[in-house]
């Protein structure tokens, strides 16, 4: 009996334990987190290893799954109004339109892995491996593979209006006047492998190996060298007004206040590899290797680790 009534107890237990499961208040995270999405203040997404899916309503106070439907690392997620996108590897671009709810598959038509997604339903370009650009005018629905003249790795667009620019390795820039139909080189002065580009109307901002950091002021014209500070390779940038953040390898976090006149490193307490930063005002949040999961309030002075195994 004194056997039975403790089994009849630990059952209770375990029942009234299940029934009072509550959301997780950080997420638990295992393996890399490669991609960011600031909606607002509340909304906000991480995706990353294994089809990894995280999303909060809260501004990170809790977290839920997302299920991807596919177990391949998502490298970049991106929204505009009501949709989401998130991209990876074997031409893999997912597409929602309920806050992430529920994701679809679109037929990108290549098996180049996908870097970066920039743009709106009727303007959204993707770019990737062997030199692949993508443009689609329809949300997704029929991707068009463009010319873009390299195959070289590319890793981010950007645009603005009409234009729109395009980085990769061996210095490479690539500008579209004509909203991604068509594309040309522009001279970087750098044969460096160039990861990120980032622009506010014709000024743009490209980041990457060894702290490489290009400016223009004149929709890449004409590209000149801003002193970044540090030697290490920089992968995401976010601007808001004259402030911009720049993270990279082994927790490397810059910010400027001046368009990128001067450049401070930030301490962020790790040594992973960070790879992308996004905010909403002066809540700033950055997501890299190992499941890092970083906030903060005050712009980049401090930050916090989100993640529970942190």
């Amino acid at each position: 009996m004194p056997l039975f009534r403790t089994i009849f107890l630990m059952a209770i237990h375990l029942w009234l334990t299940g029934c009072s499961k509550s959301p997780e208040v950080k997420p638990n995270l295992v393996g890399h987190l490669h991609g960011l999405w600031v909606l607002n203040d509340s909304l906000i997404w991480v995706v990353g290893a294994d089809g990894v899916i995280q999303h909060s309503r809260d501004g990170g106070q809790t977290w839920q799954t997302q299920e991807s439907g596919t177990t391949v690392p998502l490298q970049l997620i991106y929204g505009s109004g009501t949709d989401l996108w998130t991209v990876g590897p074997r031409g893999t671009i997912l597409h929602s339109t309920d806050d992430g709810q529920i994701w679809s598959q679109q037929a990108s038509g290549t098996t180049s892995t996908i870097y970066s997604l920039y743009g709106t339903a009727s303007h959204l370009y993707a770019v990737g491996t062997r030199g692949t650009i993508l443009r689609t005018s329809d949300g997704g629905q029929h991707w068009q593979r463009r010319t873009s003249g390299t195959t070289t790795t590319l890793f981010s667009v950007w645009g603005n209006g009409p234009d729109a620019w395009v980085v990769g390795d061996e210095g490479t820039i690539l500008h579209s006047p004509d909203w991604g139909q068509n594309w040309q080189p522009q001279t970087s002065g750098v044969s460096d492998s160039l990861r990120v580009v980032c622009c506010d109307g014709a000024h743009v901002w490209v980041a990457g190996f060894a702290g490489v950091m290009l400016y223009s002021s004149d929709g890449g014209e004409h590209w000149q060298p801003q002193t970044s500070g540090t030697n290490r390779t920089l992968v995401s940038l976010y601007r808001s007004g004259k402030d911009l953040w720049a993270v990279g390898i082994s927790g490397t976090a810059l910010h400027t206040a001046d368009d990128g006149a001067h450049w401070e490193l930030q301490r962020t307490g790790t040594r992973r590899n960070l790879e992308e930063v996004r905010g909403s005002g002066a809540d700033i949040w950055v997501v890299g290797y190992g499941d890092t999961l970083l906030h903060s309030t005050d712009g980049g002075q401090n930050w916090q680790p989100q993640n529970s195994r942190q």
